[in-house]
């Protein structure tokens, strides 16, 4: 009995779970590693070509169904060009950017059914081509592989892959990305000005971390190194509080052989540091930004997440919380401010204006400013009293109340499963001594943007205390405008304070006739 493995199992590589930009980075790990392997003499050579970095360009063409990736590395002879056909043969150095001898392979099947690979090594006098045709490999035909040799300069040095065929249409939104990907995964190189990256023409760069950092009072940088083991394996990085930063931007990027695995724009968010699995949008998770190295790991074949063994992730990320927990501690305190404590933080400010500001000049905003119709206030009004007679005539208030007050007013607060389309808030403050409020649990604010006990107290508070004012205006003010109304809710908006300095003062008290 034997387990035989048939040519047609090529086929399948097209159905590997690889994104674009993952499929392509395995030509430009294959370009780097050239590169990285032959240093030395490349960089000597490139000094007489006038050509002072390596450089990867690759092109994609929808019409001609073509995607190309060209570099100006090594190039491969003969046997290093059969070396790189054998499917699952690892390189002789795994460390590196190149691990399990299949990357190429399966990411040319992934993209495309024909695909070429013409090299030419630097001091050889040959070019060396080899076409495959992923159905004639599957079929067993004889001619699924050709190879074409060619005379050339001994000084040339180049790898040209080019796949038609192609099984997938890169386009809109996915042509963007792919750029955003690669500059990512390739930071470090760029940072370093080794490699010349571009995407259809585009030359990639990255922007480093470190000017958009938070700086101290002293004007010092919030970023730390950290170092340590995990299963004798060296865990080592950085960390540190963004300036100015949104969800998109922070959380760790993870990088074996300066290569990020898994970063920016999709970050890794470990749990004890972001708090639940890929964290909350809270502040934690719009500052806190670092990098981490995981060389001695191991990667998916895929290479975009780590292959963890045991318990090797709650290692790294209970190392993470001893090293950095400092800086997530600091990026969600709140720091005192005149004789309160509780007052929002510099950090918390700058996150709520970042948020504010994106929120305001985005194009959504623009399209609910520039709403032609607006409805008449009678058909507001009969909408609203339709919610307010079917909401109190059939159900149970959530919470109630009285207000002794001079008159009294008894209040009911209905929490509603309504549609998300209604109203966020219906209220009822027409009564002479009864204040309504509904608030809409279905509504999209009440679902993405509260978390925690504080935001939902707080929306609940606005959205009562707005129903309280606009009752106290019509009762006890001769007009009922909006800066009255928004008088009267600061006035109301005190109260919290006020009963918590009461409170000290009769605890106080209490201490006294203790005595």
């Amino acid at each position: 009995m034997q387990l035989i493995i048939g040519p047609e199992a090529i086929t399948s590589y097209r159905r590997l779970a690889y994104t674009p930009w993952h499929a392509i980075a395995e030509f430009v790990d294959n370009s780097t590693q050239s590169y990285f392997d032959n240093r030395t003499i490349l960089d000597e050579q490139m000094q007489l070509d006038g050509d002072k970095l390596l450089e990867v360009s690759i092109v994609y063409d929808r019409d001609d169904d073509m995607l190309r990736v060209t570099d100006n590395a090594m190039g491969m002879s003969v046997a290093e060009l059969e070396q790189a056909l054998h499917i699952a043969r690892p390189p002789a150095n795994t460390s590196g950017r190149s691990k399990y001898g299949m990357g190429m392979k399966t990411a040319a099947c992934w993209i495309g059914n024909k695909w070429t690979i013409t090299t030419k090594r630097l001091g050889e006098s040959f070019e060396q081509s080899v076409t495959v045709n992923v159905n004639r490999v599957a079929n067993g035909e004889a001619n699924a592989v050709v190879h074409k040799e060619k005379a050339k300069a001994a000084d040339l040095h180049y790898t040209i892959v080019e796949i038609i065929e192609l099984n997938r249409i890169f386009q809109g939104r996915t042509l963007g990305k792919i750029g955003e990907f690669l500059r990512s995964m390739y930071r470090s190189d760029l940072e370093k000005q080794i490699l010349k990256l571009r995407w259809r023409d585009q030359l990639l760069t990255w922007d480093s971390m470190g000017s958009r950092l938070l700086l101290s009072v002293e004007g010092k940088k919030y970023r730390k190194n950290f170092d340590f083991e995990v299963d004798n394996k060296r865990v080592h990085g950085w960390v540190g509080i963004l300036d100015k930063g949104s969800r998109a931007d922070a959380g760790f990027s993870i990088l074996q052989a300066e290569r990020v695995v898994k970063g920016w724009p999709d970050a890794w968010r470990p749990s004890s540091l972001y708090g639940q699995i890929q964290g909350s949008n809270n502040l934690v998770n719009q500052r806190l930004v670092g990098e981490i190295h995981l060389d001695g790991f191991d990667v998916s074949h895929t290479k975009d997440s780590i292959l963890w063994r045991d318990n090797q992730e709650e290692k790294v990320e209970d190392g993470l919380k001893e090293k950095c927990g400092d800086y997530r501690d600091f990026a969600e305190q709140r720091r005192k401010k005149g004789d309160d404590q509780r007052g929002p933080s510099e950090l918390d400010v700058k996150a709520a204006l970042d948020d504010l500001e994106r929120e305001l000049s985005s194009p959504e905003m623009v399209d609910q400013i520039n709403i032609t119709v607006i409805p008449s206030s009678d058909a507001i009004d009969a909408t609203n009293g339709k919610i307010l007679r079917s909401v109190v005539s059939t159900r149970s208030a959530t919470l109630q109340g009285t207000i002794a007050s001079t008159p009294e007013i008894n209040w009911s607060i209905f929490l509603e499963n309504m549609s998300p389309y209604d109203p966020y808030v219906v209220s009822d403050s027409t009564k002479e001594s009864e204040v309504t409020v509904i608030v809409n649990i279905s509504h999209p604010y009440w679902s993405t943007q509260l978390e925690g006990t504080e935001s939902v107290r707080d929306y609940l508070r606005q959205c009562i205390y707005d129903s309280v004012a606009e009752w106290q205006a019509r009762s006890k003010a001769s007009r009922i405008d909006s800066d009255t109304v928004k008088m009267l809710k600061d006035k109301l908006l005190r109260v919290p304070l006020e009963m918590e300095l009461h409170g000290d003062e009769t605890e106080d008290m209490a201490v006294v006739v203790d005595n």
